[in-house]
């Protein structure tokens, strides 16, 4: 990480997050983000309650006590209270002492344990083993416990627990890991998005702020099952304790030690050895490939005793973990490479184009008829007049514009059909003097096929490497009956590489892949203070760290290999070695991907201070919060650039035919061969470059308050009132290198916004490229990126009633709001120009296809006029911007649901109600410059975007979207020593107009008059619709 201010932010922010903690701790109250609460009433057999019974609460695995006494109403409360397994008495003058044991409390659950004492001495002992809490009475929240038993019982996929989230009601799967190997867990919540998760471990925050694009997950560490005791995911209507997202909350506790030694080992294997081939590569003559998976590792936890030094047991507990991940696995891939004959003839004889496709002919201007797959000379280009002759061909023009002949090897005079079997035997055969011979060697790059298929012809297996070891050991310590601690810390390594359908320097692979290496860690620590038993007190602080570093497989190799094909102007520097990306019509991309290097930090510390009160009736909650939150990433889009042949200039003229693409990537634009005609035409229709920036140090911070009020206003009804705020500071670059495009009215002119101190580093022509599309460059004071909105309000209201004992109807209505959507850096306005230089040249239109003084033409010159700096820049015609809506509001999401619950057995419930959701102000990103209509074929896009002066493309972030869910839920679920069932039914509707950034970008422009994102109001992509 550059700019060694690293360990300086790390002491600046722990002090300001400690102040915070001494600040608050007297005044407030405690959430129970990772615990539970026990509560009952103690009657005697008429049904009369007992004030002033003795409640003793004893924790089964550590023997941690707890102590109270009933109030007027019979009543008691413990909250929070660990999770875990309790055995629960009472005692009263005049009755026997009676003790449920194995009481189990859940995280975010309250387990209600009434108790009837008889008659009797105190002496005597009545001991009732209690059956798993299982209905709901005291809350509104709609969610789902996963308890040890099913983290562990359950079959997982890559023992990956946050898979278990999809069994919850109103869940349902995330995009298909692109990855291959099926192990991110995604998953979307009540139609939210998936990068609206809150992620949550031990009641610290678990979420990495730049999240993982390409599995659409957003966590930092996730260990591994046998090291988790249970987690909560929660849905709809939960308490005022939790916000920083509109989606779920998925809150995971780790396992403690106990007084008893305990521990596992384990090892799981995968094997292609025990498989079946692959019916594709079994078609394709291709062996099966290789699959290895091996995932081994232990747990151990007990009390820590020093024999005659110190003995832990009832105190001090450590509980430690390590698994080790090793996969091999071949990913069958499917391309298209240049076929045997074309290779054969050093690229000279292409008519198979013509014999291995069919398709409707393409017509000419002068009535010609060429067949899919014909190859037209550029050099050829030239122009026609209607109803005039063309001396070339003696044929009369149809209308003014531009013709092209094709590679025939006869004569053209006269010739209108080229369908002809016998024309077809003389088309696309092409001198061997006319290609570049630096594109014929990147063409020899391409492996052989493997079928004898036009397209889709290779097939291969390349082997995915997937490594990661994790490690994690929690202390848990009681000073006393009232004070106890704990500190976790969590390591993870993993390096994996995905290579692409081709071997070496062909790769293949899309964007962003490559080889990685991974390393995050997570600390807790957190002190609780029992005042009395009414009044608790917590303080947390927690630090979470991920770094991701992904490379092209060449990154490292710096021998100039762009230049042994001719390419120059790609800057040989650490980690930007390899081939640009070549996109060519009808060949699968050759080459590496965007987006490499990819160097990213998350960094996030964390404080929270929180204390419980009971008052009588009311469990009274209220907490603060605050997030430093630093991301410096690198990400440069084209670092290495990218040449795109698209068949355009050797397609019949505004009719563009991509089969034809590999043509024009080896033919070189020459002088004119006919009389009139226009010279250099051809080469790449666009080339695409970016400079290597420095690391964009972002930075946020987050603050959040909360009340929370949890009032039994009767032994059968419970109402859950609540009120939050939260402030979701918006990204700010440390250095000031970002700026800002806000776009005019219609996408008329706007303004650039720039820090004024860094005023100095933007050349007065690009300043003057901006004058001539009325955008006016604005010079700020304050940062220029957005303004974070401060009303983030979100009142909670639930109710619980039990119409009988075995029957509860609850219901809720609360605002969530989600302001940290994760997003890759070309979304933010450090990719602006000057701080990133990212140009885009297209070659002028075929319908004038004239190239000035070759600039972007061919291989060998493409890159070298494409400005790599801000001084170099010889023209910013080319420079696309960046920019997002300045008074920014977070996205608003009213949350609604009503159930009834209904206890079929001591073991088993069922439940069955409505859950739905509006939402208001989704982030979108929008295209900054591109046409708001439908054009004709032939007309020139780049004068009619909104900004003809500047380069296609770039991004708007505008908080416009809107989105609604509905959904019906049953859920039934059983819970026994000998069976667990788990069964849940939704039937949803989902509907939005802002699509996720990180799935798709809405091509639509919000303007009137143009394209409007109010008539892309489609299906979620992420939720979908019908039953699951």
């Amino acid at each position: 990480m550059q700019r060694g201010s690293f360990s300086l932010w790390i002491c600046e922010t722990t002090r300001a997050a400690t102040l915070l903690v001494a600040l608050f701790a007297p005044t407030l109250l405690y959430g129970q983000v990772d615990t539970g609460s026990l509560l009952g009433t103690v009657k005697d057999q008429s049904g009369a309650v007992i004030p002033g019974a003795g409640i003793t609460v004893v924790d089964e695995g550590t023997n941690f006590v707890y102590n109270t006494t009933t109030g007027s109403d019979g009543g008691f409360v413990f909250t929070p209270i660990k999770i875990g397994t309790y055995s629960v008495s009472a005692e009263a003058l005049g009755f026997q002492k009676t003790t449920h044991v194995h009481v189990v409390v859940n995280i975010q659950q309250q387990s209600v344990v009434d108790l009837t004492l008889t008659p009797g001495k105190v002496t005597q002992r009545v001991v009732v083993t209690a059956a798993p809490p299982l209905l709901q009475t005291q809350n509104a929240s709609v969610q789902q416990v996963v308890t040890t038993r099913t983290i562990n019982d359950l079959p997982l996929n890559g023992r990956n627990a946050t898979f278990l989230a999809q069994i919850s009601a109103g869940v349902t799967f995330g995009p298909q890991d692109s990855r291959g190997l099926g192990a991110s867990g995604a998953f979307s919540a009540n139609g939210a998005r998936g990068n609206q998760n809150n992620y949550m471990m031990d009641g610290i925050d678990n979420n990495s702020e730049v999240g993982d694009l390409i599995n659409r997950t957003n966590y930092v560490v996730l260990p591994p099952p046998d090291a988790l005791d249970e987690f909560t995911v929660q849905t709809n209507n939960y308490s005022a304790e939790f916000g920083h997202s509109a989606g779920a909350v998925l809150n995971t506790t780790t396992k403690t030690g106990t007084n008893e030694l305990h521990g596992n080992i384990w090892e799981f294997l995968r094997n292609d050895k025990l498989d079946a081939t692959d019916f594709f590569l079994n078609k394709a003559g291709v062996q099966k490939g290789e699959f290895r998976q091996n995932q081994f590792g232990f747990t151990l936890g007990g009390p820590i005793v020093l024999p005659r030094i110190y003995n832990g047991r009832n105190k001090t507990f450590l509980f430690a973990f390590y698994q080790g991940i090793r996969i091999r696995q071949g990913s069958t891939q499917t391309a298209t490479v240049p076929t045997a004959a074309e290779r054969n003839s050093g690229y000279t004889n292409f008519q198979d184009l013509i014999t291995g496709q069919s398709g409707k002919p393409r017509t000419d201007l002068l009535g010609r008829s060429f067949p899919l797959g014909a190859i037209l000379d550029p050099g050829t280009t030239r122009a026609v007049t209607k109803d005039q002759l063309d001396p070339v061909t003696g044929l009369v023009a149809s209308a003014d514009g531009f013709v092209r002949d094709p590679f025939f090897n006869g004569s053209l005079n006269g010739l209108k059909d080229f369908t002809t079997p016998g024309a077809i035997s003389l088309l696309n055969l092409i001198r061997a003097s006319r290609l570049d011979p630096n594109s014929t060697k990147l063409l020899n790059l391409y492996p052989l096929p493997t079928t004898t298929n036009l397209f889709d012809n290779f097939t291969s297996a390349p082997v995915n490497r997937d490594d990661n070891d994790q490690f994690g050991i929690r202390a848990d310590h009681n000073f006393s009956g009232k004070d106890t601690m704990f500190v976790r810390w969590i390591f993870s390594k993993s390096r994996n590489d995905f290579p692409g359908p081709f071997p070496g320097l062909a790769d293949g692979q899309p964007d962003r892949p490559g080889s990685g290496t991974t390393k995050a860690q997570n600390w807790a620590l957190s002190e609780t203070h029992i005042f009395s038993s009414n009044l608790v007190n917590e303080a947390r602080i927690g630090y979470s760290r991920l770094h991701d570093v992904r490379l092209q497989f060449d990154g490292n190799d710096l021998t100039n290999i762009p230049e042994q094909f001719g390419i120059q102007g790609i800057p040989q520097v650490p980690e930007n070695g390899g081939l640009p990306r070549f996109s060519i019509g009808g060949l699968d991309d050759l080459g590496t991907g965007q987006f490499l290097p990819s160097d990213k930090w998350s960094n996030t510390l964390q404080a929270t201070e929180n204390l419980t009160k009971i008052a009588g009736r009311h469990s009274l909650k209220t907490g603060f919060e605050f997030q430093n939150i630093r991301f410096p990433l690198l990400t440069p889009p084209n670092s290495r650039g990218q040449f795109t042949s698209n068949g355009v200039f050797t397609s019949v003229v505004n009719q563009t035919d991509g089969t034809t693409g590999r043509a024009q990537f080896l033919l070189t634009p020459i002088p004119s061969t006919v009389p009139g005609g226009v010279n250099n035409v051809g080469g790449f229709n666009q080339v695409i470059a970016s400079n290597i920036a420095p690391f964009a140090d972002l930075r946020r911070n987050y603050y959040a308050t909360y009340v929370q009020d949890d009032w039994r206003v009767y032994p059968k009804l419970t109402l859950n009132l609540g009120l939050r705020w939260e402030y979701f500071g918006r990204p700010m670059e440390h250095f000031d290198a970002i700026a800002n495009f806000i776009p005019g009215s219609n996408f008329q002119g706007g303004q650039f916004l720039f820090p004024a101190r860094r005023k100095k580093e933007v050349p007065q022509a690009f300043i003057d490229q901006l004058a001539k599309d009325n955008i006016i460059f604005t010079p700020t004071n304050g940062s220029p990126w957005q303004k974070s909105s401060r009303g983030d309000f979100g009142p909670r209201f639930g109710f619980a009633y039990r119409l009988k004992s075995k029957l509860v109807v609850r219901g809720g209505y609360a605002i969530f709001y989600g302001g940290a959507e994760t997003l890759g850096l070309s979304s933010f306005g450090a990719n602006n120009f000057p701080f990133l230089v990212s140009s885009s040249f297209n070659n002028p239109n075929p319908t004038n296809p004239i190239t000035p003084d070759n600039s972007i033409g061919t291989l060998e010159n493409g890159l070298l006029n494409v400005p790599l700096s801000a001084s170099s820049a010889k023209t910013l015609s080319g420079i696309s911007l960046i920019g997002a809506q300045f008074h920014w509001k977070d996205a608003g999401t009213q949350n609604y649901n009503f159930f009834v619950e209904h206890r079929l057995s001591a073991y088993t419930t069922a439940k069955a109600g409505y859950s739905g959701s509006q939402t208001r102000h989704l982030l979108i990103t929008l295209p900054a410059n591109t046409v708001a209509q439908i054009l004709p074929p032939g007309v020139n896009l780049q004068k009619n975007v909104f900004y003809p002066d500047l380069g296609q493309g770039g991004s708007i972030q505008t908080a416009s979207g809107n989105a609604n869910y509905n959904a019906l839920l049953l859920n039934i679920e059983h819970r026994a020593a000998d069976l667990s069932l788990l069964s849940n039914f939704t039937w949803s509707k989902c509907r939005n107009d802002g699509r996720d950034p990180l799935i798709t970008t809405v091509s639509a422009i919000l303007m009137s008059g143009g394209f409007s994102t109010s008539a892309e109001f489609i299906t979620c992509p992420s939720a979908g619709d019908g039953a699951s």
